[in-house]
């Protein structure tokens, strides 16, 4: 009993140790940055707007002007909606599956990377998609660098991580630099201006 026990224990201290070796990856700051930030601090605002159409609808929208101000806030409300739906989860969730697929080539997961970029790929189009032309060029750059990352394989790992390292980069600066605002076409299409 006594031998099955010290066996136990030894296996589990050699398990340990052996878990706690290995190579360590080194942090990319860029491609680390997938957090959503950028969605956090804009839902004071709807609140804001939102309260403010309570309490206009609250006094019972009996006059034009109480009309017209519940009006503006609708505006407001359904306008952040729009930024929210077709900017940023579009484009946050293509920075994180950047971010993930760029783990995954780091540890040799290239099949589930090359899902991951393809994902992301999607999501950059369905954010141009609703983006107005100046806003659509910059999206189309990050996807033109998403799909030039091309094959993902051992012969090709670093060239990827530098590849995808970059392309988080240039996202990450695209949304730096983008005050997401809707307008609206002359056939009534909300789109996404970036105010680039």
């Amino acid at each position: 009993m006594r031998r099955a026990v010290m066996f136990t224990v030894l296996a589990s201290v050699a398990l340990l140790l052996t878990s706690c070796g290995g190579n360590e990856v080194a942090w990319n700051a860029d491609i680390e940055k997938a957090g959503f930030k950028e969605m956090d601090d804009t839902f004071p605002a709807l609140r804001d707007a939102m309260t403010e159409l309570d309490e206009t609808i609250n006094r019972r929208i009996s006059s034009s002007r109480y009309k017209t101000e519940a009006l503006e806030d609708y505006k407001v409300i359904t306008e952040f909606v729009d930024v929210l739906q077709f900017y940023y989860l579009p484009v946050l969730n293509a920075r994180a599956m950047i971010s993930r697929a760029y783990r995954e080539v780091e540890l040799g997961m290239y099949a589930e990377a090359v899902e991951d970029i393809s994902n992301a790929v999607d999501l950059v189009n369905k954010a141009a998609l609703k983006s107005t032309e100046s806003t659509r060029i910059g999206f189309d750059k990050v996807k033109d660098s998403l799909i030039n990352v091309g094959e993902v394989s051992d012969a090709t790992r670093e060239t990827s991580l530098v590849k995808l390292s970059n392309t988080a980069k240039m996202l990450n600066i695209l949304i730096e630099q983008i005050n997401p605002m809707i307008v609206t076409t002359e056939e009534g299409e909300s789109l996404i201006d970036g105010q680039l």
